[in-house]
C-alpha cells in the first residue's frame, strides 16, 4: 500500500469514526432505546384490574399510568420498566403481587406508549417525580410505597429513593437486572476504544445515587444476561447500605426472570419486609 493510499484510508476511518461518536452524543435515541410508541391499551385481564389515571410532569408533558388499588394495610408497588417496549409489555410480570393484596401502579415515560416527548434522563427523571406526585394525592405516603425498577427502570427507582433519603423513606426498593452505570454497560458490549465519558450524555450513574438510598433493598441479577452482565449488578450492590439483599438466577437472561419465577421471591421479600417495618 503507498503512503498516499494509506493516509486515505485512515482520513476515511477517522472520519467515520468522529461521525460515529457524534451521533452517539447528538442521537442516542438510536442506540439506547427501543420504546414502542403505539398506545397502551389497559387489558381486559381479571388478574389486573387497573385503571388509567392522567397527570401532567413538571414541564407541562401530559402523561399516564395503570393503578391497581391495594387491599386494605398493603403497599402500592411502583414498576418502572426499561429502555424498550410500553408499559403494556410488562403487565403481567404484577399480576401475581395484586393476586396477594398489593397495589400497583404502572407510569409511562414520554417518548413511550404514544407520549410525545424526547427521551432523556432528564425527562425520565421528571416523569418519575411526576408519577410519585401523582401517588401521594391519590393519598399513599412514601411508606406505602415500594419502588420497583427494570433494567433502565433500576436508575429511575433509584434516583427516587436517593431523593427521599432519611427523611421519606420508601417502604422498599426492588432492582431487576440493574447496572451501576450506562458507560459500565457499553464498555462489556463494545470492543473498540471509544470516548464513552464525552459522548454519552445520559449516564444514568446508579452507583452515585445508591449510597444515598436510605430503603430497604432487593436485588436480583441474571446469571446469563446479555444486556447488563451480572457483575454490574453486584458492583451497585455493593455500593448500597444495609438491609439487603442479593439474589442470582444462574440460568436467568435480562427478560425472563418473571419465567424464573422471580415474582415468588419478590413476594417472599415484601412480606418480610412489611413484618419487619411492623
Amino acid at each position: 500500500m503507498t503512503k498516499k493510499a494509506m493516509y486515505k484510508l485512515v482520513g476515511i476511518f477517522a472520519c467515520v469514526y468522529a461521525a460515529f461518536c457524534l451521533t452517539v452524543y447528538y442521537k442516542p435515541q438510536l442506540f439506547f432505546y427501543n420504546p414502542s410508541m403505539q398506545k397502551s391499551v389497559l387489558p381486559e385481564h381479571p388478574g389486573f384490574p387497573a385503571q388509567e389515571v392522567y397527570y401532567k410532569a413538571e414541564d407541562g408533558t401530559p402523561l399516564y399510568a395503570w393503578y391497581v388499588k391495594p387491599r386494605e394495610g398493603k403497599p402500592v408497588v411502583v414498576f418502572l420498566h426499561g429502555n424498550s417496549y410500553n408499559i403494556e409489555g410488562f403487565y403481567h410480570k404484577l399480576i401475581p403481587l395484586v393476586k396477594e393484596g398489593y397495589g400497583v401502579f404502572l407510569p409511562e415515560y414520554r417518548g413511550f406508549g404514544g407520549i410525545e416527548g424526547k427521551i432523556t434522563q432528564p425527562g425520565l427523571e421528571m416523569d418519575t417525580r411526576a408519577a410519585l406526585k401523582k401517588l401521594r394525592r391519590l393519598g399513599y405516603s412514601n411508606r406505602r410505597i415500594v419502588l420497583y425498577g427494570m433494567s433502565l427502570g433500576s436508575y429511575t427507582a433509584t434516583y427516587a429513593a436517593a431523593e427521599a433519603g432519611k427523611k421519606q423513606p420508601f417502604a422498599g426498593l426492588i432492582l431487576e437486572v440493574p447496572f451501576d452505570s450506562l458507560i459500565n454497560v457499553v464498555r462489556k458490549r463494545v470492543w473498540f476504544p471509544l470516548p464513552l465519558d464525552l459522548i454519552i450524555r445520559d449516564k444514568y450513574e446508579n452507583q452515585k445515587n445508591i449510597a444515598a438510598v436510605k430503603t430497604p433493598l432487593l436485588v436480583m441479577g441474571a446469571g446469563k444476561d446479555r444486556v447488563v452482565p451480572v457483575e454490574l449488578a453486584q458492583n451497585l450492590f455493593a455500593e448500597a447500605a444495609e438491609p439487603k439483599e442479593l439474589i442470582i438466577y444462574e440460568h436467568g437472561s435480562h427478560s425472563n426472570l418473571f419465567d424464573s419465577e422471580n415474582y415468588k421471591d419478590i413476594l417472599v421479600w415484601l412480606e418480610n419486609n412489611e413484618k419487619t417495618r411492623q
